[in-house]
């Protein structure tokens, strides 16, 4: 297989993705910046009502070269140029993403593997038959496997795909709008604001963070907790906060489109993800770029990567209330780890702007494919 490189030595590459995001619109927009990239978008789905309680919109003005299509091979022709591009592909999860990687191996295209990695319930038992055979795809025909995070990685092996084709490459996006914080470190006899934005469900682990805030507001009156997401609990969150005692400490303030995460993010002082499952948690990102500790749990592919433990925030065992509470504890007795944390926060982001990551690609791609890059005259 080539290694698509155009004539005036540009790297092509057409990246196949669900529906558009910010933060993966901010890393497109930094693989464009690279003069010798040429990057097509193809979008095969469309953004759903769950996300639109959420916030989100669907843009109709699309960049240059990207495009939506539909979810069958027909999309290939949506890009003339498709045969002398590098493939990245998310996955297997609908027939079209099965047959699409042999279409492209049989006509001797480039292609990789990108995704988050799989939780393992019953459910992804029973399809492990497909993910060991879309695992032989990848080392079979595929160029590599990018993975978002290195429990993406665990699975790809878990999969059957060679160590030695793996890279990494996360989820990353710009830094958030923000007016200045009013937050800042807790003062004495009061405790931190804490955060949690996300959808408000079971995966999310709202109900433990809630059960670990009652500790710490009972030991810390002052603590406040902000519940920032769309409610899928019908309200069930706000009656346990009621059972709890705590409901005049926690706030319930609902969907924020995502030009207002980094508002809702400048009033807290310490962010908390909780999930009992994230393939990657990009609100960790959004967290870190504004200076905030975190805390995150271990089933969350991000917090394997920008929490540095005891450094800018901690990691603690998935579903333990106790573990939460302490860790959460830990800004309410030391009130100055908030901006000390907050600061190193700063620091790791750095590794997770749009810009280092289109770096990262491009060395990857260098790696697999051999992919030198040279910028064509005056571009």
């Amino acid at each position: 297989m080539g290694t698509a490189l155009a004539s005036d030595g540009q790297v092509k590459l057409l990246i196949w993705t669900v529906i558009p995001t910010h933060y993966q619109s901010a890393f497109f927009a930094a693989i464009r910046a690279h003069q010798d990239v040429d990057l097509a978008v193809n979008y095969f789905g469309r953004v759903t009502p769950d996300r639109f309680a959420l916030g989100w919109d669907e843009p109709t003005n699309l960049p240059p070269g990207e495009r939506y299509v539909p979810s069958s091979l027909a999309a290939l022709e949506a890009c003339p140029d498709w045969r002398e591009r590098i493939h990245i592909l998310p996955g297997y999860n609908m027939p079209f993403l099965l047959v699409l990687p042999l279409r492209l191996s049989l006509s001797r295209v480039s292609w990789l593997h990108w995704s988050e990695g799989s939780r393992r319930t019953l459910r992804s038992r029973l399809f492990y038959p497909v993910k060991r055979y879309y695992g032989g795809l990848v080392n079979r025909f595929g160029a590599g496997a990018l993975a978002i995070g290195d429990t993406a990685a665990q699975t790809f092996v878990h999969w059957g795909i060679s160590p030695s084709k793996i890279r990494f490459l996360p989820y990353t996006g710009p830094a958030p709008e923000h007016t200045a914080s009013g937050a800042g470190a807790a003062r004495p006899g009061q405790g931190p604001r804490f955060l949690f934005l996300g959808v408000l469900n079971h995966r999310k682990a709202v109900d433990v963070l809630l059960r670990a805030f009652r500790t710490v507001v009972g030991a810390y009156p002052g603590s406040r907790l902000d519940l920032v997401g769309n409610d899928e609990s019908n309200g069930s969150y706000l009656r346990l906060a009621e059972a709890l005692g705590i409901a005049e400490a926690v706030n319930f303030s609902g969907s924020v489109s995502p030009g207002k995460i980094g508002e809702a993010l400048s009033r807290c002082d310490v962010f908390v993800l909780p999930s009992r499952y994230d393939g990657w948690g990009i609100v960790l990102n959004e967290a870190a770029a504004l200076g905030k500790p975190l805390i995150g749990t271990e089933t969350c592919g991000a917090a394997h990567h920008l929490i540095a433990p005891g450094r800018n925030g901690f990691r603690v065992r998935t579903a333990d209330e106790q573990a939460l509470a302490q860790a959460m504890l830990e800004y309410c007795r030391d009130p100055a780890l908030i901006e000390s944390h907050g600061r190193e926060s700063r620091v790791v982001f750095r590794e997770f702007t749009p810009e280092r990551n289109a770096t990262r690609l491009l060395d990857a791609l260098e790696s697999l494919l051999g992919c030198t890059r040279h910028p064509a005259p005056g571009r």
